[in-house]
């Protein structure tokens, strides 16, 4: 007996069908797994999905992410970036990677959030007015992020992700400031070399 198909699976209700397809959207894990080996759902992290074909953006990424994210933490760093830009270490990553640890950032004056395997945490400063809502998720924002990836990350993985942010409407020059303006930055100027290479990039 064929499955039924995934639109009818959604709830038809007056809101709108949901972004990311977890296994309570389609009646449970058994009909879940059985819709993505039949190829109508693509996973993007462990239970959330999207319909095949769907074009996947910032939203859906940050909501297969959701429940990796505690109270008074943001998705941040390298997980922040798959979110704006799709890539992961520099490349095109269509689903979170497996065994990649979620990075969080945590304001100073917050607990840190218990630890737990998968996930890394960072104290941040700024993030009150560095933050934005994606589908309800925290996430840094775009200029946070490119400054914190190129603080963080190898220049060959930083790099191309400053560009697709950059490609997406960051002003890398603001986050060259913003990276100036913060006190007691570790890897400031392999940042600042990574902001300029990437600069040189979108120039050439």
């Amino acid at each position: 007996m064929p499955f039924p198909s995934l639109a009818a699976l959604l709830d038809p209700g007056p809101t709108a069908p949901a972004l990311v397809v977890t296994p309570e959207h389609v009646g449970g894990p058994v009909a879940w797994t059985e819709l993505r080996r039949a190829g109508a759902l693509v996973e993007l992290h462990d239970g959330a999905a999207v319909g095949v074909g769907s074009v996947v953006g910032p939203r859906h990424r940050a909501l297969a992410l959701a429940r990796e994210v505690p109270a008074r933490c943001v998705l941040g760093a390298a997980t922040a970036a798959w979110v704006h830009t799709g890539l992961y270490d520099g490349v095109p990553a269509p689903a979170w990677p497996d065994g990649a640890p979620v990075e969080l950032a945590y304001s100073p004056d917050t607990h840190r959030p218990a630890p737990r395997p998968g996930r890394v945490t960072r104290r941040a400063p700024g993030l009150a007015r560095d933050t934005e809502r994606l589908a309800g998720v925290p996430v840094t924002s775009r200029v946070r992020t490119a400054v914190d990836v190129a603080c963080t990350a190898p220049q060959e993985a930083a790099v191309p992700v400053l560009v697709a942010l950059a490609r997406g409407g960051v002003d890398l020059r603001d986050a060259a400031r913003l990276l100036d303006r913060r006190a007691r930055v570790v890897g400031r100027p392999a940042a600042h070399r990574a902001l300029s290479a990437a600069r040189e990039l979108l120039s050439g």
